[in-house]
């Protein structure tokens, strides 16, 4: 499993529980169902954008999320048992592959988009 479904498979984890519905999520972070649901799917890649609001929501250190996720992914902070600063091994890798996802995404919508336009 690749680091972006680790994550949303924890959250969707944690989501249930906690006793939440989609719907609930979405009223919490202010976004619409439809929104959540693509990012608990994987379908899209916000959660880094809520993630502070996600880590309040369930009452979990950044540590504690991260603890199971990733292949060697590590994290050291003061609330770590490790102690010291923060930093991630081999993150910037897993994360290249999301990027691409997301242009690939991007890309196939603005291509969509435009030819709607030209059919008008």
């Amino acid at each position: 499993m690749d680091f972006e479904s680790q994550i949303v498979s924890k959250i969707k984890r944690l989501r249930r529980e906690k006793g939440f519905s989609q719907s609930k999520m979405a009223e919490l972070l202010n976004m619409e169902k439809s929104v959540y649901a693509r990012l608990e799917t994987g379908k899209t890649f916000t959660w880094a954008k809520h993630l502070e609001e996600l880590l309040t929501i369930f009452e979990i250190t950044p540590c504690k999320f991260f603890e199971d996720i990733g292949n060697n992914v590590v994290i050291h902070n003061n609330n770590c048992p490790y102690g010291g600063n923060a930093y991630i091994e081999n993150l910037y890798a897993e994360n290249i592959k999301s990027y691409e996802k997301i242009i690939k995404a991007k890309d196939e919508q603005i291509a969509l988009l435009t030819k709607m336009l030209k059919i008008k």
